[in-house]
């Protein structure tokens, strides 16, 4: 793995916050000064092409980035673009299996919502 994959990566393992990719270059700014914003982008794209990370995407906001280090699912605000991990329920995909009669080796559901803050400025306009 390149050192700005490594670095990529390990931004996205410190973050709980889903960052885009205009943040996850300003924080390996701070580590690697010389990197490229075009060298994020183009490593993100590779990243998630090899499943080592997820994108989520939300129309008209930018593109946010998980590393899919446990098992969670994702809840998309598509107004604000807030995400929320959510755990999986192991429950659930035993269910899917059953149903599908198949055997889940991996899995990403992410659900959109407006979540309540968004939907609280709707009512006061």
């Amino acid at each position: 793995m390149s050192k700005q994959k490594k670095l990529i990566t390990e931004i996205l393992a410190a973050s709980y916050a889903h960052p885009t990719a205009s943040q996850i270059f300003e924080e390996a700014r701070k580590r690697m000064p010389n990197i490229a914003l075009g060298t994020v982008y183009r490593n993100l794209g590779v990243l998630v092409d090899e499943g080592t990370i997820v994108r989520l995407s939300v129309t008209g906001l930018p593109d946010r980035f998980d590393l899919p280090d446990d098992a969670h699912w994702h809840v998309i605000c598509d107004r604000c673009g807030k995400v929320k991990d959510i755990p999986v329920d192991r429950e659930t995909i035993e269910r899917i299996e059953r149903d599908a009669g198949e055997t889940i080796t991996s899995y990403l559901l992410t659900a959109h919502c407006t979540c309540k803050k968004c939907r609280e400025a709707e009512l006061n306009q």
